[in-house]
């Protein structure tokens, strides 16, 4: 059965993707975070990738803010915390000042 998950996307990452929220449809059973993460991605284009991913780790960036259901992924399992079917997945950058 596949997964639904709708992404918020705010902010740098809105303007990368050329949208604010996108729904995805992983043709998968289980899924985490980083499946979510590369399918958006795939989907979305370089420019977006270069938004939000490290290019020597493959990983977000420490700049990019990824909450799950309105919880910071860390404090989850991270990029490993499964995705269930109608989760909302948010990608905010943080800008820094100084």
């Amino acid at each position: 059965m596949p997964i639904r998950v709708r992404v918020l996307l705010l902010g740098t990452f809105r303007e990368a993707s050329g949208r604010g929220e996108v729904e995805l449809r992983l043709s998968t059973p289980k899924a985490t975070v980083a499946d979510v993460v590369g399918e958006l991605v795939r989907a979305m284009g370089e420019r977006l990738r270069r938004e939000l991913i490290d290019p020597l780790s493959g990983t977000p960036l420490p700049t990019a803010l990824i909450l799950l259901n309105g919880v910071e992924i860390n404090n989850l399992e991270g990029l490993e915390t499964e995705i269930l079917d109608g989760d909302t997945l948010t990608l905010l950058p943080v800008v820094h000042g100084g």
